[in-house]
């Protein structure tokens, strides 16, 4: 029976900029784009093997490119992507830069020693995470992220200052150059100050490639504080080789 290498902790790893994810499992490591490295739970220098016959991979962003040993590479916009019988010792992940704000990817892995993965990857995954910053004066765009992939869309707004109120519009785009108002959005959702009723819910299954939030401070100077809360959904599984 063979061994399985992952995270040092086994949870997924967050908050990554776009670029190269290295995944060395001779050494043991991963290192990100902004070059921090961390160590998997072993490696295979302490196994005594040279190689890997397995690996599940998934990533949140479906255009991100899987490079597996010196011969696989994987873009078939898919999330989730499991390799068997193949040999290999590392695997570069490249995350595109289609997220605002940038540190928002997110990946794992499991690989193994065995031909076949020993471990049951998951084919329905989803993303979520949340941000908060303050409203301006201008239209500001606050979260946006390529979707493809996903087929159920959660955010929610909360209004979180005290006073003033913010005005919400979320927008789609196919290409992530033309933006079009989402229905119910084409003239700017106010959310009222913090309390009870103080946010608003967006819940789609439209599957466009492309959604972003943007907001800005219903009156000029009156700003607030807010938190944007995202969901997205895939309950359909990923590819498998």
């Amino acid at each position: 029976m063979g061994s399985l290498l992952t995270t040092g902790d086994g949870f997924e790893i967050t908050g990554i900029t776009s670029g190269s994810v290295q995944l060395d499992f001779v050494a043991g490591t991963v290192t990100l784009p902004n070059g921090t490295t961390s160590n998997m739970n072993t490696n295979l220098n302490a196994l005594g093997l040279s190689q890997c016959n397995s690996i599940g991979v998934w990533v949140s962003d479906a255009d991100a490119q899987i490079f597996v040993g010196s011969a696989l590479s994987l873009a078939d916009h898919q999330l989730s992507h499991v390799v068997n019988q193949y040999g290999f010792s590392n695997v570069r992940i490249e995350i595109p830069a289609n997220s605002t704000p940038d540190a928002t990817n997110q990946i794992f892995f499991v690989a193994s020693t065995d031909q076949w993965l020993g471990y049951g990857f998951p084919r329905i995954s989803h993303q979520r995470n949340q941000l908060s910053t303050t409203s301006t004066t201008a239209q500001a765009t606050i979260l946006s992220k390529h979707v493809g992939a996903y087929n159920q869309f959660l955010i929610t707004t909360q209004n979180t200052g005290g006073a003033n109120q913010i005005d919400l519009v979320i927008e789609f785009s196919e290409n992530n150059v033309d933006w079009f108002p989402d229905q119910g959005y084409t003239t700017a959702v106010t959310i009222p100050v913090a309390g009870a009723t103080g946010f608003n819910a967006f819940a789609s299954e439209v599957e466009h490639h492309f959604y972003r939030v943007r907001v800005n401070s219903t009156v000029g100077g009156a700003h607030s504080a807010f938190t944007v809360f995202w969901n997205f959904v895939n309950d359909r599984g990923g590819a498998y080789l």
